[in-house]
């Protein structure tokens, strides 16, 4: 019986899996493909795409963005295993080592990975519009917490990991940091530009 079990278990977990990725994808290229036909066929669609690629920078920006999300994505979802009891360990891992004495670099990866995020968002966005330094910062706290909110509770609803408040934390950090950096590389911007018009 427990051999039945473990065999079910794993193969569940691999089923689960590949559908979820297969879901997303499907959607995706269902997107290509309605945009495909309304544009004269896939070469077409894929010209306008190289064109726009090339010719508008927001576009870039916007595709930047979107790779990026797609990366956390797979970090965090769509390449994991079922898990049994997604809710384990709530509070998560808070310290650089776990019982049984072994390095946990989690928290740390789940802090470096989300410092893009922000920078990327906010360059996106500064093709549209200005925000204040105070809001970016208000913002970079606000987008990356509920980004990270949400994988937690795909991971809880889908069971695809763990739902854990430290990731939780990590994450809204680390975008936190990142939106200061971008707030610091913009005002070097300006200040440099502005030093320029002056030159000039």
């Amino acid at each position: 019986m427990q051999i039945f079990s473990n065999v079910l278990t794993n193969v569940l977990a691999s089923l689960y899996q590949e559908f979820f990725s297969a879901l997303v994808f499907a959607f995706l290229f269902m997107f290509l493909y309605m945009f495909a036909q309304q544009n004269g066929g896939f070469k077409r669609a894929i010209k306008i795409f190289l064109t726009n690629f090339q010719k508008h920078k927001s576009y870039r920006y916007v595709f930047y963005f979107a790779f990026y999300c797609a990366m956390i994505l797979f970090r965090t979802l769509l390449c994991r295993q079922l898990w049994v009891d997604p809710l384990n360990n709530v509070l998560g891992i808070w310290s650089l080592y776990d019982s049984e004495g072994h390095i946990q670099t989690e928290g740390i990866e789940n802090f470096i990975l989300f410092i893009p995020f922000t920078i990327l968002y906010f360059w996106m966005i500064s093709q549209m519009k200005e925000y204040k330094a105070r809001w970016i910062l208000v913002h970079s706290i606000t987008y990356s917490f509920l980004f990270s909110i949400c994988i937690e509770f795909l991971q809880l609803l889908l069971k695809l990991g763990s739902f854990q408040l430290s990731d939780i934390f990590y994450n809204t950090l680390g975008g936190f940091v990142g939106g200061i950096i971008y707030v610091c590389a913009h005002k070097k911007s300006d200040h440099e530009n502005k030093e320029g018009k002056e030159e000039v």
